[in-house]
């Protein structure tokens, strides 16, 4: 990446998935995906809103707003899980929120980057990790319709990324998220298509 063409300001936005710092593993970093990720883009700022637990509508409702006065030109955006796993889940109301939020970001300067979860059946069962790939759907449809990037780690080959709560990455997990942005977001670099604050 050239230097005309670095991610100056980097915002990640979500719930526990921007924030939970995993069980460690064996010959891999401490860092969330989020620290690895800016060691290896060196923005000029970054900020990290990420809440635990928190719903796709909070998220729009308590981070949308700090999120677009500290003007990003790249915005990693991790919401809906939450929603998802519950049975109480509405699509339709969830892809409304990303929707806005990534329009929002998009129309701002920033490169959008969302999130599929890993594959999460063999801890919540068929049922909630159906809904979870229905998440990873809506939300591949709202930021593509905006330009930007979806990663689905639903089908990743390795597949050893959960702690021993059966819900968060472990060490290794973050590595793994870390290196696949970083190389996914090299396309749009020498695309030239990066926006610049």
């Amino acid at each position: 990446m050239t230097e005309d063409k670095a991610w100056h300001r980097i915002a990640v936005l979500g719930d526990s998935i921007a924030v939970h710092r995993g069980d460690p593993v064996d010959g891999f970093p401490t860092q969330t995906w989020a620290e690895t990720l800016t060691l290896a883009l060196a923005p000029a700022e970054y900020l990290n809103l990420g809440v635990h637990g928190a719903l796709a509508a909070e998220i729009r409702a308590g981070q949308l707003g700090p999120a677009l006065a500290f003007r990003p030109n790249l915005a990693i955006l991790a919401a809906g899980a939450n929603d998802a796993v519950r049975r109480s889940f509405s699509s339709g109301a969830v892809e409304a929120d990303l929707v806005a939020m990534i329009a929002a970001l998009s129309r701002a300067g920033a490169l959008v980057v969302t999130f599929g979860c890993f594959d999460l059946s063999g801890t919540l069962g068929a049922e909630a990790a159906g809904r979870l790939r229905t998440l990873s759907e809506l939300t591949e449809r709202a930021v593509r319709d905006h330009g930007g990037l979806h990663i689905n780690f639903g089908a990743h080959p390795d597949q050893r990324v959960l702690g021993a709560d059966g819900l968060h990455i472990n060490a290794r997990g973050h590595a793994i998220v870390a290196a696949t942005l970083v190389h996914s977001l090299e396309e749009p670099c020498r695309a030239g298509d990066v926006p610049r604050t």
